[in-house]
């Protein structure tokens, strides 16, 4: 998949995804499905997707960073993925002239494809008819009678059902960013971890400990991890997430990971030693051996 990010861009003949595909849970998949099947009509397959400035999320919090969504649609598909970034300067621009001079003249959508209960379907129909393109619209994806949605799946997160959410994403949440120097101390009891850095924008689930699998240089590797606030000795109040890897040695640092959170284990909690800290994690690592080893 060619990744294109920013506004310099000018294609031809494409068939173009319209959404914002936070999260590219399974009714953006839908979406994406539906495109791929009717750009072989000779049509460059392109999901054109938003990098808004920070300053305009206003304390909102997102499933999916850019680099996120990069990494899960190059397991869909697409032949092009786009972050078209919105900022101060255009985030007033209507929604017709973005479909005319963004989609139409600078991607030459000849179809555009969206779900049918997308919020501005119907300036996508009265726009079709004005400008002559063809617009694809792809059937709303149910789970349990209600719309799977990017704001549903954050309640979920935000509630603690981490099942819940990964059933709705069609995958298991995702956390992709860079190994940061954390304090070390869990090396002095021979338990590392690898500190990840994340958006403050990210969404993360309920603080607790999870049983995960981190992509290092292509291979999976099992692991535990803490999500909140430090389970150790010190008074620190700052979030981190913090992955002790099973059967892994290396030097991660300053390397990007890309962390799949597939099972809740248990809430945070706070030890009076590290060596509790360790006690616990041996009983963790006990607990969710088996069922990660099921599924890497």
């Amino acid at each position: 998949m060619k990744y294109i990010s920013g506004n310099d861009f000018n294609m031809s003949s494409t068939c173009v995804a319209f959404g914002s595909f936070d999260g590219v849970h399974v009714g953006h998949c839908a979406v994406i499905n539906k495109l791929l099947e009717t750009s072989k009509q000779g049509l460059t397959s392109v999901v054109l997707s938003y990098e808004y400035d920070e300053s305009l999320l206003n304390g909102k919090k997102i499933l999916s960073t850019e680099a996120e969504k990069q990494y899960l649609l190059n397991k869909n598909g697409p032949e092009v993925m786009i972050s078209y970034k919105i900022d101060q300067q255009n985030k007033d621009i209507s929604l017709e002239c973005f479909i005319k001079v963004i989609l139409l003249d600078r991607l030459g959508a000849k179809i555009i494809v969206a779900g049918t209960d997308h919020c501005n379907i119907n300036v996508l129909r009265k726009c079709a008819k004005k400008y002559g393109y063809t617009l694809v619209e792809c059937d709303t994806v149910l789970a349990d009678g209600e719309p799977v949605t990017s704001e549903r799946i954050a309640k979920e997160l935000e509630g603690g059902s981490l099942k819940k959410a990964n059933e709705l994403l069609g995958h298991p949440y995702l956390l992709l960013g860079k190994v940061m120097h954390g304090k070390a101390l869990g090396r002095t009891v021979g338990m590392p971890t690898a500190n990840l850095g994340f958006s403050q924008y990210k969404q993360l689930p309920t603080y607790g400990v999870f049983g995960t699998l981190s992509e290092i240089d292509g291979k999976d590797v099992k692991g535990l991890t803490n999500i909140g606030q430090r389970p150790s000795v010190d008074n620190y109040n700052y979030v981190t997430i913090e992955t002790f890897l099973l059967d892994f040695s290396g030097d991660l640092y300053d390397k990007t990971i890309a962390l799949e959170i597939h099972a809740y284990i248990r809430g945070v909690l706070k030890f009076n030693s590290l060596e509790e800290v360790k006690s616990q994690v041996n009983k963790d690592v006990e607990s969710i051996r088996a069922y990660l080893d099921k599924i890497a």
